[in-house]
């Protein structure tokens, strides 16, 4: 058995003597919600951990406990995009749309819950249920590997640094390493179990899933070719989703809060503040890859031109061509309204998944076609982003123009192209965050200086996120003094 998997049943049978471990005690999983389309049980105790009965409410309890942290991260991210502020005063203190130097993090207990369930069903399936106790076991096994791997990349993408069960401080990097250990072995319990589709409408495909996933970490991780390669094993069309419905607890968050109350920005040019810290220089008066209205394409498939700044139809700093000859990019959909008592006049606010039970990728094609543009460079990087466009184009009725102003040579261009386009083609999905973190000498965070447009309140530190206070003085591991150790000085938050 691996040693992290021992861990974890030394931790169900009580033999881990720390208050830390606070979501895997079942005195805290117990309660959980009916989130799925199934029958759970009221309290998920002991008994649920002993009976392979209860193997199936088990694999719900990890699929809804994900979804419903994840839903709430996509509206976290926004923050960190750029996206917007609130349209009153009133929210200003809601961590979704300011950059939060450290916060209550709403998606972490949901999140630890699913990662639990997903170590303690894998270890139950693997030392002490057959498959005459649980005839989905092969397929068990594989989805509590892939949702075991998907809460550690959030983990080790998201936050500075974390710990499991209990466990010593792990960095970013070894957080994700052991994302990675997960998903390479939900990919070999794929193969044995036969593709299969994933219950609830998640995903048609496994494999594609767990491939996805992977190729997500490895990408996070630095290792290019290694993502590229998985990302290659994800069709074109396939999406892996967070799955809403129109339940009060399963619904869509970016209808139910952002596409009521956020005003989306377009290029930002009010920002004062210091030198970036990545580079030592100032920022450009107008930030970089910032702005989300009246987004466009050149008839040449130009998004983003060689100032950083993205192809506009209308607005400030637009160019007489772009207002003439571009084509608006149907992509970052948005819609005007009427703000609450007429207290702002109309305001653009997003519309992408504008409904309450849109579902919200976790996977999606789009991004491996991209992993791999940022692999390979030059003309390869610029056929990917063509076949994007040509697929989104058949699927939807639209007319994205091809990319052939790209010099294939010039990899500070291409480079921009696969940004800009992973910034519309990823929108409202809480993916483009990651491309920030990634490449702090290109990306603005404010870092705890300057204010927001609209109501002037101040902008706050937040690049990485920080686990909860209580995660550090409860685990006799380590102590406040080690927050945002774990990953590198640039991505970590300011003020915390």
């Amino acid at each position: 058995m691996n040693a992290f998997l021992q861990r974890v049943r030394t931790s169900r049978r009580g033999r881990v003597g720390t208050a830390a471990i606070l979501f895997v005690s079942l005195s805290v999983l117990g309660g959980c919600e009916d989130i799925l389309d199934v029958s759970l049980p009221a309290q998920l105790g002991d008994e649920a951990l002993e009976d392979p009965a209860g193997a199936e409410s088990l694999i719900n309890s990890i699929i809804g406990q994900f979804e419903n942290a994840h839903n709430q991260f996509v509206i976290q991210s926004w923050g960190r995009e750029d996206v917007g502020e609130p349209l009153t005063a009133g929210s200003y203190d809601h961590p979704s749309f300011q950059l939060e130097p450290t916060s209550p993090l709403d998606e972490f207990g949901p999140m630890m819950k699913a990662r639990s369930f997903a170590f303690m069903l894998h270890d139950r399936l693997v030392s002490d249920w057959s498959v005459e106790d649980v005839p989905e076991r092969a397929k068990f096994l594989a989805i509590s590997s892939i949702y075991a791997g998907a809460t550690l990349s959030w983990m080790g993408s998201s936050l500075c640094e974390a710990s499991v069960d209990g466990g010593s401080l792990m960095t970013s990097a070894q957080t994700l390493a052991l994302a990675d250990t997960w998903l390479t072995q939900a990919i070999a319990e794929v193969a044995s179990a036969g593709d299969f589709a994933l219950p609830h409408g998640v995903a048609e495909s496994a494999r594609a899933m767990a491939y996805g996933l992977r190729a997500q970490v490895r990408w996070m991780a630095g290792d290019a070719s290694g993502a590229a390669l998985d990302a290659a094993q994800v069709p074109a069309g396939h999406i892996a989703y967070i799955t809403r419905d129109t339940d009060a607890g399963r619904r869509n968050r970016i209808w139910l809060l952002a596409t009521v109350n956020i005003r989306m920005y377009d290029v930002m040019d009010w920002w004062e503040g210091p030198v970036n810290p990545a580079t030592g220089q100032s920022f450009p008066a107008v930030l970089p890859f910032t702005g989300w209205l009246n987004l466009a394409i050149l008839p040449d498939g130009r998004a983003v031109r060689a100032d950083q700044l993205p192809i506009r139809t209308e607005g400030p700093y637009t160019t007489a061509e772009e207002q003439a000859d571009a084509y608006r990019d149907p992509r970052v959909q948005t819609r005007l309204i009427t703000a609450r008592a007429g207290s702002v006049p109309m305001v653009d606010i997003p519309n992408r998944y504008p409904n309450a039970d849109d579902d919200i990728p976790l996977v999606n094609w789009k991004e491996m076609m991209l992993i791999r543009a940022a692999g390979a460079g030059g003309q390869g990087a610029i056929d990917l982003v063509n076949e994007m466009r040509t697929y989104d184009n058949a699927q939807n009725g639209w007319a994205l123009p091809m990319v052939t102003y790209a010099d294939p040579s010039n990899a500070l261009q291409i480079r921009d192209m696969i940004f800009e386009e992973t910034r519309r083609a990823l929108f409202s999905e809480g993916r483009f965050m990651y491309t920030k973190i990634k490449n702090p000498d290109i990306f603005w965070f404010p870092r705890n200086e300057g204010v927001l447009i609209g109501y002037g309140s101040p902008y706050y530190g937040g690049v990485r996120f920080l686990m909860p206070n209580d995660e550090y003085e409860l685990n006799e591991n380590f102590t406040l003094e080690d927050r945002a150790t774990g990953c590198p000085e640039h991505q970590r938050p300011v003020a915390y």
